[in-house]
């Protein structure tokens, strides 16, 4: 199994925060000065340009407030984007503009509606927003975290953040108890989904994923696999065996290898290898395993 796309990761964070309380918790989590703004409402994220183009926004909320509506365009996106100021401009007007077609808004209203587009960046590098952009950047791998250790939003960012199998049990700990009740098993399920989809199969490759049908089964698949891996990687002590093991979680990640890496992990010696084998859970990429 290889790393999931980056379409299928966005997928399951358009899923993920579909569900209002995702989103008041990314507002009290990065937004404090957007709460309180009302109650949430799911827009249409799909609009028309004047020229009958489709436009289509990852997702879109509606606050429904005291002093009017507030509009809340959020974008998914695994890599730096230098058109997104551009880009995040555009759909907004657009969105306004498919707001007065419909009616929604009033065609001689001199004062429209707020719309703030928010960013949510998955990617290894850094992406630096400049201070007038016309969008709100949160990088999911290096924006402080809330301080509430209950916010849901809080605990997808250290699931995202985590890198050993340790790591990753208590935010799902945290998930179980509080998704609990049948009034959250929509967000409990596409929590399933992200986890099963998106994260575990590029933290473990090779591991039994697709049995999971619930969070409280993936703490013990983790055990299991990496008490597997372990037994495995011991059972081959010698060198020809560390490197037979070494290629195939390779392969089961990132395809087919190299002829130059399969000579590199053959002269490496057992320290190397093993921590290769280790950087396996966490890397993008062949390079981001062999970095020195």
């Amino acid at each position: 199994m290889q790393t999931p796309s980056p379409e299928r990761h966005d997928g399951s964070y358009r899923l993920l925060f579909s569900h209002p309380r995702m989103v008041e918790d990314l507002l009290r989590g990065y937004l404090p000065e957007v709460v309180g703004a009302g109650d949430l409402e799911k827009g249409n994220g799909v609009y028309l340009s004047d020229r009958l183009e489709r436009r289509e926004q990852d997702l879109v909320w509606r606050l429904h407030g005291p002093e009017g509506p507030l509009y809340l365009l959020l974008e998914f996106q695994s890599e730096p984007d230098p058109r997104m100021d551009l880009r995040s401009s555009v759909y907004s007007g657009l969105f306004l503009q498919d707001l007065i077609r419909s009616g929604e808004i009033s065609r001689s209203a001199v004062d429209l509606p707020p719309v703030l587009c928010v960013v949510l960046y998955n990617g290894p590098g850094r992406w630096t927003e400049s201070p007038d952009a016309p969008f709100r950047l949160i990088d999911v791998s290096r924006a402080p975290l809330p301080s509430d250790p209950d916010n849901l939003v809080r605990l997808l960012f250290e699931l995202e953040r985590s890198r050993t199998s340790d790591e990753l049990e208590e935010p799902i700990e945290r998930l179980s108890r509080l998704l609990t009740g049948p009034e959250h098993a929509d967000l409990r399920r596409a929590f399933l989904a992200f986890l099963k989809e998106s994260l575990l199969p590029g933290r473990f490759p090779g591991a039994r994923i697709s049995a999971i049908i619930g969070l409280e089964e993936i703490r013990p698949m983790l055990r299991h696999t990496v008490m597997e891996w372990t037994r495995e990687w011991k059972s081959d002590g010698q060198r020809e065996g560390e490197s037979r093991f070494l290629l195939r979680q390779l392969e089961l990640k990132f395809g087919a290898i190299r002829s130059s890496d399969r000579a590199r992990i053959d002269a490496a010696d057992s320290e190397t290898r093993l921590r290769w084998a280790e950087r396996i859970l966490t890397a993008r990429s062949l390079d981001e395993v062999f970095a020195s």
